[in-house]
């Protein structure tokens, strides 16, 4: 089997779990869920699926387990509503492999539909060039163009290091996990960020990340709960004195960005309902759909069958 790991964090959603296990059976690597929930999972398990009960663990220490029972030098994340494109696994794998100097690898992620309906859909920003400089030099030029990291892959050293520190903060805000990842990921090495799709999101406006956690724009928001001291202490301590404080500025900075200050505002003002109304509307825009060439297209077609044969009401 390949040389990598993919570790799948999951709560609670067994129908979520059932649905990409059946995806990435045919995936040639060792897929290990960690599973959070009160009862325990009972569908079948494939010959490279190993499944984690692990009933009232919080995420870190989640991955932290799994991590303590892989022997690949390599691990990728994914969330359990996540595909993340067999091939491009491989090829992540070939290229952190060919050069060392590189600890971070991810590409595009295109979005479809809680209610799919055959289409794909943009997802996050234009793709920042690769990094591969000093810890300070790599901070100034991923956090001023921020692309999270958090679903990616990674050496194995630098993942584990990186939740130590997000287990021993246990932050407030669920926010700074993903700071953590990309801040030790510019410390520990290049980050490659591949020209291809990475991974498929499903996207929901009822169900969603940043409908739980406030986004880190502002440092008031930031030191909530002592937050932002944790980050600091924890941070600085494994890597150096101030790289912390030199993470949070050009990450906040990035953020007074034009279009960043409008849509800060915007999302202040307008009404939740307004705003799931504009979701979908934008969503739903045929224009915004996403045009793939053939190559693509057969790289998505085992997910779209999933997708369109998997009836997540039936699953237990």
């Amino acid at each position: 089997m390949n040389n990598f790991t993919l570790i799948i964090p999951t709560h609670n959603r067994h129908h979520y779990l059932k649905r990409s296990m059946e995806y990435f059976k045919n995936l040639d690597a060792e897929v290990v869920y960690c599973d959070s929930s009160l009862e325990k999972y009972e569908g079948e398990l494939h010959p490279n699926i190993n499944y984690l009960h692990l009933p009232g663990k919080n995420f870190a220490s989640k991955i932290l387990f799994a991590l303590s029972g892989i022997k690949t030098d390599f691990t990728a994340l994914c969330a359990d509503d996540d595909f993340i494109v067999i091939d491009s696994l491989y090829k992540g794998l070939s290229v952190l492999t060919g050069d060392r100097n590189y600890k971070t690898i991810v590409g595009k992620y295109i979005s479809f539909e809680d209610h799919f309906d055959g289409n794909y859909y943009p997802l996050y920003q234009e793709l920042p060039n690769s990094i591969n400089g000093n810890p300070e030099k790599n901070v100034d030029l991923f956090f001023s163009n921020y692309y999270q990291i958090l679903w990616a892959m990674y050496d194995k050293e630098l993942v584990l290091n990186a939740f130590k520190i997000i287990n021993d903060a246990k932050f407030y805000n669920d926010n700074y996990i993903e700071l953590i990842v990309g801040a030790y990921a510019c410390y520990g090495g290049g980050i490659k960020f591949m020209d291809e799709i990475w991974g498929v999101r499903e996207v929901s406006s009822k169900e969603h990340w940043g409908n739980k956690h406030v986004p880190i724009k502002s440092m008031k928001i930031a030191q909530i709960q002592g937050d932002y001291e944790k980050f600091q202490s924890l941070l600085d301590k494994i890597t150096f004195n101030g790289y912390a404080e030199k993470v949070m500025a050009n990450y906040l900075h990035s953020h007074i960005k034009l279009n960043g200050f409008f849509k800060f505002w915007i999302s202040k003002i307008i009404p939740k309902n307004i705003k799931e109304i504009l979701f979908n509307f934008f969503k739903n825009t045929k224009g915004r759909q996403v045009n793939l060439n053939q190559s693509q297209v057969k790289n998505l077609n085992p997910i779209t069958d999933i997708l369109n044969n998997c009836n997540l009401n039936n699953v237990k």
